[in-house]
């Protein structure tokens, strides 16, 4: 590496590998995850934070559930937390009122 590059973050190199991943206008994306019987690194959250500066809305529901309205964002999110060692489901729905 060359002086003064930096390297880019694990969260940075998901996204832009999934460049080809389509988004679908008003749908909203839901990561569970579980790291049975493993405390997850704190990389982890460090990167999962990251991505959501990658636009939309997204955020850490509660500690093991990712919201987010980027399709590609929650596809980063899933690689990441597998990466770690959990394990994932996603989900795809519309927000409303009940």
């Amino acid at each position: 590496m060359k002086r003064g590059m930096t390297r880019k973050s694990l969260a940075e190199e998901y996204y832009e590998e999934l460049d080809d991943v389509a988004e679908e206008k008003g749908a909203e994306w839901i990561l569970l995850y579980d790291f049975k019987g493993l405390k997850p690194n704190t990389k982890f959250w460090t990167n999962l934070k990251r991505l959501t500066a990658f636009g939309g809305e997204s955020a850490l529901i509660q500690y093991s559930v990712f919201h987010t309205d980027k399709k590609r964002v929650a596809a980063a999110a899933k690689k990441l937390a597998e990466h770690y060692g959990a394990t994932t489901e996603v989900f795809k729905g519309q927000r409303t009122e009940l």
